[in-house]
């Protein structure tokens, strides 16, 4: 929306610009090229917002959730907790083609809690477990065992005695609020075991963000409220 901020500060600063040179089919020239500006950055951004599915836009689902939507996780980590989160924002993920939701949650108690959805065949929904570091002692995890893990595109890492095989490594792009005027490139690193995964992100030449998920059942997710003032259960 930024983007359309600008070019309509530009139409005034143009049409005030035509009126006091009295150039009149300069001034609607501008105009016809300003409409096709804000009708493209308009259709760009509702493709950057446009749901990963079919399902409807007005059922609860958990991907129609946005801010101040209300859901409930079961069966989180390794004592089975259950958890209910109300959505803070929404952000936007990007590889290729191929995007992603990313729910910045509050649980309750002050405490955030990050949760990813995708919709490739299914619907698959992850929630962090844990943040690392990428020299955490149980990880063992160098930018150059990630360089070598990129190069042969495979690898494996241990953590909580389990093996996590390399799926996939890529460039992606971040949208901060699923606002494409605050796009953020970084590269990432996903590796699976069972339910849990691993996702090491690198922002910038080096800054590393790793991640423990788990991904969760369709059957250990209540949605009762898509966003604020939308539909409940």
């Amino acid at each position: 929306m930024n983007n359309i901020f600008v070019v309509f500060v530009f139409i005034i600063f143009v049409s005030i610009f035509a009126v006091v040179v009295g150039e009149v089919f300069m001034l609607i020239w501008f105009l016809i090229l300003a409409v096709v500006l804000i009708a493209a950055l308009v259709y760009r951004n509702n493709l950057l917002t446009k749901s990963l599915s079919k399902v409807p836009e007005k059922e609860l689902h958990v991907l129609n959730l946005d801010k101040g939507g209300i859901f409930k996780l079961t069966g989180v980590g390794d004592n089975s907790d259950e958890i209910n989160l109300k959505v803070l924002a929404k952000h936007l993920y990007r590889q290729g083609e191929y995007y992603w939701y990313e729910l910045e949650c509050d649980k309750g108690d002050g405490e955030k809690v990050w949760v990813e959805i995708e919709d490739d065949d299914e619907t698959i929904v992850s929630v962090v477990l844990e943040k690392l570091t990428l020299n955490n002692r149980d990880l063992n995890l160098t930018p150059a065992k990630l360089d070598i893990i990129d190069e042969t595109e495979s690898g494996t890492l241990q953590y909580k005695n389990a093996n996590f095989v390399y799926t996939d490594s890529d460039k992606a792009t971040f949208y901060k609020f699923c606002d494409d005027s605050r796009a953020e490139k970084f590269y990432y690193w996903d590796f699976e075991s069972g339910t849990r995964s691993i996702s090491v992100e690198r922002w910038g030449d080096s800054e590393y963000r790793v991640y423990y998920c788990q991904k969760m059942k369709p059957s250990q997710i209540t949605v009762y409220l898509n966003e604020k003032g939308g539909n409940k259960r």
